[in-house]
């Protein structure tokens, strides 16, 4: 499976300038804990509803601090056509949640942790349904007793 069939649609973006006020606006309209900053010239960083809360209430910082202050500069990004394997692994191995998708220097989506748990789930209940169906049957049939 490929990274485009699990990621969500669209990514929520955002310049770096803008104040934290208004992407806490735009987090919470769009329904998302994460945005993706943007220069118009490719990703240059992403910022959660954490970091907003760590990096700047935590600091005593104000709403009109720029996201670029915020961010978490340089993030780690996937492409859609790479093998969900891809993301697993990027997961597995750094302490974040959340993977933008680039297509082309270009934001299209985003793949998270719960993203890749819902497909786990969903192939491990593919995978035990025959099992659950077999033990449901009876062993022998009605009026057939060995």
């Amino acid at each position: 499976m490929k990274i485009r069939e699990l990621m969500s649609t669209p990514a929520v973006v955002v310049p770096p300038f803008i104040a934290v006020r208004d992407v806490a606006k735009h987090m919470d309209y769009s329904g998302v804990g994460c945005v993706v900053v943007s220069d118009g010239q490719g990703v240059i960083g992403v910022v959660t509803d954490r970091d907003l809360a760590l990096r700047v209430l935590a600091r005593g910082s104000d709403g009109d601090t720029p996201v670029s202050r915020a961010m978490t500069t340089d993030p780690v990004t996937v492409r859609p056509d790479e093998d969900l394997d891809i993301a697993f692994d990027v997961l597995r191995r750094h302490p974040f949640r959340r993977l933008p998708v680039v297509d082309g220097g270009v934001v299209i989506g985003m793949v998270t942790v719960d993203d890749l748990l819902l497909r786990v789930h969903q192939v491990t209940t593919d995978l035990l349904r025959p099992v659950a169906s077999a033990i449901n049957e009876p062993q022998h049939p009605a009026g057939h007793l060995e």
